[in-house]
């Protein structure tokens, strides 16, 4: 029995070392979305996400330099504008944090209409563990993350998407429960 005991904490040991080396799981499915305030293109204002509480939101990570985004970005728009009417709201979020009229005047060149927000301080890509352009996530209405999709597939993306988005408008929104001081 002395023998083996040794034997048994060493593995146990290992084990443990070999957990703990074990890469963080992003950010993703069942997780309430994390609550980052963004810098919008059309206005320049900053607004949190959890202003749009009530409102099934899509974001759209992307850089200007990658190219899967580029070709994203059209099949967004025409989601956003299936959508825009039926209480979701597309926002593509600019992690090009060098320049912030860099992504302005992409998103005016590419002739998006859905809201562009810059991560200027790499916040939402930091929270959000952002690993993979582009990431989209389905965020229903009371903030609770539906879908999280890494890259571009274009067999399974826009259904996948279009499936989380039908299944948050399906989930009421439960009511802001305010404290009376």
């Amino acid at each position: 029995m002395r023998r083996v005991l040794p034997y048994v904490i060493g593995v146990a040991v290992v084990a443990l070392i070999i957990y703990a080396l074990q890469p963080s799981k992003p950010v993703g499915a069942g997780q309430t979305a994390p609550d980052v305030v963004l810098r919008f293109t059309e206005d320049g204002l900053q607004r949190s996400l959890s202003s749009y509480h009530g409102n099934v939101l899509v974001l759209d990570f992307w850089a200007t330099w990658c190219a899967p985004c580029r070709f994203t970005m059209p099949k967004m728009e025409e989601f956003h504008r299936r959508y825009k009417d039926k209480g979701v709201t597309v926002i593509g979020v600019a992690v090009d944090i060098d320049d912030y009229n860099k992504v302005v005047q992409f998103a005016k060149e590419v002739g998006v209409t859905y809201p562009i927000a810059a991560d200027t301080n790499s916040e939402a890509k930091q929270y959000y563990e952002i690993r993979n352009l582009p990431t989209l996530f389905v965020v229903d209405k009371d903030g609770v993350i539906m879908l999280r999709l890494e890259g571009y597939d274009p067999k399974n993306t826009e259904k996948q998407l279009e499936d989380a988005v039908k299944r948050a408008l399906e989930k009421p929104a439960k009511p802001i429960i305010q404290h009376q001081r």
